[in-house]
């Protein structure tokens, strides 16, 4: 049986709650809540979670070293997975620099037109070719989060590096009432074609509009396991952002409950087997 294992989740320094910018600020409560590693590790332990892979919160922008440094001192149960400005100077510089410190992977906001800091159909743009260059070069695994319809340029980004490691964000946000054939998710599934993209089963409570347990969204891992594999499927809580809607243990246990369409063995490898693959071999 393969570990347990988290694979999106964010943690933070005590001292920096409420002082993020922008939709994390101060009236937010994922700012406002308590979030470090110590902290995490014991909602770890209560559920049963062997392993877990840091994403870098936007509360600190573009500064990784406080999930780095968690990461780093203990290294055989968490990865890190650092964020940089894709369309900034020194993008691939900032890349190697965060690898080298023991950045595992890196996540872009690939955002919808006119949403945060690198708006606009950015994505395999040759201005960020640099950038991929780099991605491919150090080998380190990408997760995007928000790519839209915009998922649909992966495929020449792909063509161009046939080696990427990508991890689409929490399903690529589908909405639920506007069904499966939804431009959004309809690129998300035509990305299984291309055997290096995996699949996050994640962000429940951002993305459904049912409250827990999220069963308008389990058609959407019905669809995504069936058309990429449960060995390209992985289970991510979100924490803390959790804590405020089922908590930390029942997000843990969702699947598990609720996609009763999943074998033992497809669970196996959501739950853990995929990420251990990916993101700790």
């Amino acid at each position: 049986m393969a570990p347990i294992i988290d694979s999106h989740l964010h943690v933070w320094d005590e001292t920096a709650a409420g002082k993020a910018p922008g939709p994390m600020g101060p009236g937010n409560y994922s700012a406002q809540a308590q979030a470090s590693v110590e902290l995490f590790m014991d909602y770890m332990d209560e559920a049963g979670v062997d392993k877990a892979v840091f994403v870098q919160p936007w509360l600190y922008h573009w500064d990784n070293s406080y999930m780095i440094e968690c990461a780093r001192r203990y290294p055989d149960r968490f990865r890190a997975v650092c964020v940089i400005d894709p369309r900034g100077p020194g993008a691939a510089a900032a890349l190697k620099k965060w690898r080298a410190q023991g950045a595992t992977g890196i996540r872009l906001r690939a955002y919808r037109e006119g949403e945060g800091p690198t708006t606009g159909p950015w994505l395999g743009i040759e201005e960020t070719m640099p950038l991929w260059e780099a991605i491919a070069e150090t080998d380190t695994i990408v997760c995007l989060l928000w790519a839209g319809r915009g998922l649909a340029r992966l495929h020449g980004l792909l063509k161009r590096f046939p080696s990427l490691r990508v991890v689409i964000d929490h399903l690529n946000n589908p909405v639920p009432k506007a069904s499966l054939h939804q431009p959004v998710f309809k690129a998300l599934l035509e990305l299984a074609s291309l055997p290096t993209v995996s699949v996050k089963l994640s962000g429940f409570h951002h993305w459904c509009e049912e409250r827990y347990p999220y069963r308008d969204g389990m058609p959407f891992v019905e669809a995504a396991v069936k058309a990429f594999g449960a060995d390209r499927c992985m289970w991510g809580s979100d924490f803390p952002h959790v804590l405020a809607g089922c908590g930390y243990v029942r997000n843990r246990n969702l699947l598990p409950r609720e996609a009763k369409f999943l074998s033992t063995v497809q669970l196996d490898a959501i739950m853990g087997g995929t990420a251990e693959r990916l993101w700790f071999n």
